[in-house]
């Protein structure tokens, strides 16, 4: 057994690596929020590309801090896996919000309000911030979400050359 791995049912510690289970994840995420304070992870996937990319480090910040409106990207407990998922908003109805990735054709449905965790208020790419997504172009990539034309528009996003992606990121 290497010495520098511990593995639990919840825990995974790998040299300085800590990689928590679904639940587990979930529980440590919520009670550092209700501490009023930020929680920052790596996260794994692509459903939230090109704004949230796999790898990237997001900070999720308590709801007091910051709301919940309609284009935010949110960490949530997803009720059918049990797992922490962070997509965006994209409606809200009494006592739930319509979620969806970015870059994913299906919608997650309606998740009661009580599983949302947090809302992300910083990403971070290779150890630079990454503002699209985030701002007021949030509410357009929400809308085009919503009405199902955001996947193709995600796959038009990928002609543009990564130096003007880069200028459009930075300007916007």
């Amino acid at each position: 057994m290497n010495p520098n791995r511990v593995e639990s049912e919840f825990l995974t510690i790998k040299e300085e690596e800590f990689l928590l289970s679904g639940r587990a994840l979930v529980e440590l995420v919520r009670e550092v929020l209700s501490k009023n304070t930020c929680f920052r992870l790596k996260v794994k996937g692509f459903s939230m590309s090109p704004f949230i990319r796999d790898n990237d480090v997001v900070t999720i910040s308590p709801l007091r801090n910051s709301s919940t409106n309609f284009g935010k990207a949110a960490a949530f407990l997803n009720p059918q896996t049990d797992k922490l998922v962070i997509h965006r908003i994209i409606g809200k109805t009494s006592g739930f919000y319509f979620i969806k990735g970015d870059s994913i054709f299906a919608a997650d449905g309606l998740i009661p309000k009580g599983n949302v965790l947090g809302c992300v208020t910083k990403v971070e790419r290779k150890g630079k911030n990454i503002f699209f997504g985030l701002g007021w172009e949030r509410l357009v990539i929400a809308l085009f979400s919503k009405i199902k034309i955001w996947h193709v528009s995600s796959q038009l996003w990928k002609i543009f050359p990564s130096s003007i992606r880069d200028i459009i990121r930075f300007v916007i």
